[in-house]
């Protein structure tokens, strides 16, 4: 399959690059490409097949849709772009989304206290209500609106995707691994990190989309997370990078965040493999020695 992977350079592309171009063909296309010079001519030209959307500014300090800034520009003028140039063919759309278009969910008589932090009562499916509570939750559903428009696409949700990688940008999962190994202190709220994630590795995110596009399941709002066996408190997850790691507690937080990634495996039988602990002490002994994402 020949993949347009936008954003290829980021966090998250540079870790799906390197999963695709294990069986795919798959053209890269970032910032200094310039996001709205992609056109129809070069999509039939190339032979795209799939094309997988990471594109974003991500502002999370504004409360409220400010029109014309780059979270607006990129986000949803970027989608709107891309549904332009889709429009009449039959390339797949991947179009990531993210976990905030639904905001706090989990409250205190959602959780349970276990001996390894809080765990959910529940896992949170596609049907839960929207209630962004920031400018980039909110660019996000209006571009999973247009994002619709396209009959052949699948907007894929996340909550924490990772690679092996160091990066940059990368996202709380490098930040927090890097801080743990370099002896610096740790904060974490929730009495020192009880809150759960369930991480996702970027192989099964790459894995779930060439899922999809081979079963033509398409029109999909899909929420893509690691699974119950990867789920982790912030507590274990530091601990697994540095045992003597210095956390240090500060008031406030979640209490944590995990998908029901049910729909994904009834549409296409995905289930992912990778396990976090597993990848951890590999991600703490990359960041040690100084190896940041493969090169392209």
């Amino acid at each position: 399959m020949k993949i347009l992977l936008i954003g290829h350079k980021g966090y998250l592309g540079r870790g799906l690059h390197q999963y695709f171009k294990k069986n795919n063909e798959v053209v890269g296309w970032d910032i200094e490409d310039d996001l709205f010079s992609l056109t129809t001519e070069f999509l039939q030209k190339e032979g795209i097949q799939m094309l997988v959307n990471l594109s974003v500014v991500a502002d999370r300090q504004s409360k409220n849709f400010q029109y014309g800034g780059m979270t607006d520009h990129i986000n949803v003028g970027g989608a709107r772009h891309l549904a332009k140039i889709l429009h009449g063919t039959d390339i797949a759309w991947i179009q990531m989304s993210t976990r905030e278009v639904l905001g706090p969910v989990y409250t205190e008589k959602d959780v349970t206290m276990t001996d390894d932090g809080f765990r959910p009562k529940y896992l949170v499916g596609e049907d839960a209500p929207l209630a962004p509570f920031n400018f980039y939750g909110k660019s996000k559903i209006v571009t999973e609106f247009i994002a619709e428009s396209h009959p052949y696409s699948n907007i894929i949700r996340l909550t924490t995707c990772y690679t092996d990688f160091d990066h940059p940008a990368g996202n709380w999962v490098v930040s927090l691994i890097r801080a743990a190994v370099n002896g610096k202190p740790v904060t974490l709220t929730q009495q020192g990190g009880l809150q759960f994630r369930d991480p996702l590795h970027t192989d099964d995110l790459g894995h779930l989309m060439e899922l999809l596009v081979e079963k033509k399941a398409f029109g999909n709002i899909i929420h893509a997370g690691g699974g119950v066996k990867n789920m982790i408190s912030l507590r274990d997850f530091i601990l697994a990078a540095n045992p003597s790691a210095d956390i240090q507690v500060v008031p406030g937080g979640d209490l944590g965040f995990a998908f029901d990634i049910s729909t994904a495996q009834r549409l296409s039988g995905w289930q992912p493999g990778v396990l976090v602990t597993d990848k951890i002490p590999v991600i703490a002994d990359n960041i040690r020695k100084g190896i940041c994402e493969p090169q392209l």
